[in-house]
């Protein structure tokens, strides 16, 4: 991570786009930013905890950052492999 800030000035917006890149990996189906914030909030809705696809469009246009618990489960959808990225500081 101390490599991750000190590559940017602005650690919280590399996060940032590194979850938007990985919403795009664990949906590649998607081919619009519409179509991927419809298919990303119904995935990660549930009874309790409902996800509007206009917060993932703020996940996507770095407006906001997700919670820790949608972060989980979208690296699970990607992959694991995907952490190395924001770990060795190669977030795009």
């Amino acid at each position: 991570m101390e490599k991750l800030c000190r590559k940017s000035s602005k650690p919280e917006e590399t996060e940032r786009k590194w979850f938007a890149s990985l919403l795009w990996r664990a949906f590649p189906e998607a081919n619009s930013q519409e179509e991927l914030a419809d298919l990303v909030a119904e995935v990660l809705t549930t009874d309790k905890r409902p996800v509007h696809p206009k917060t993932v469009r703020n996940w996507l246009n770095l407006d906001h950052a997700p919670h820790f618990r949608y972060v989980i489960r979208v690296i699970a959808m990607a992959g694991a492999e995907s952490l190395f990225e924001i770990i060795d500081g190669e977030a795009a």
